[in-house]
């Protein structure tokens, strides 16, 4: 490969490279101030659905003060084998100021 190619993709591949690590640093800041600051309440597993290597779930959950329950879907960032059963319940961590920022919790914290 000669070297004004190498530096074509370089310049191309850098930028892409810092975007995708800022995405990653701002998911982590978000998910660390949700454990901060964020309220838990009782849920329950709606459904588990695999897409490619990917678990997703879809989990029902009422915030504080709410009347009506509301219902999320996220990535599960784990093996099937570590989710619990559908219709198990379940404990979601969520933002007190905007509850649709939430996430289910695989564990007791």
């Amino acid at each position: 490969m000669n070297t004004g190619l190498m530096i074509a993709v370089a310049l191309l591949v850098a930028p892409l490279a810092v975007a995708l690590w800022l995405l990653a640093r701002r998911a982590r800041r978000e998910r660390e101030r949700l454990d901060a600051e964020g309220l838990v309440a009782e849920g329950q597993l709606l459904d588990i659905w695999q897409e490619g290597t990917a678990f997703h779930v879809r989990y029902r959950f009422t915030p504080a003060g709410a009347a009506e329950p509301d219902t999320k879907s996220e990535m599960a960032s784990c093996l099937r084998v570590e989710l619990p059963e559908v219709g198990a319940s379940v404990r979601v961590r969520y933002d007190p100021k905007s509850p649709r920022r939430a996430r289910m919790l695989r564990n007791a914290s």
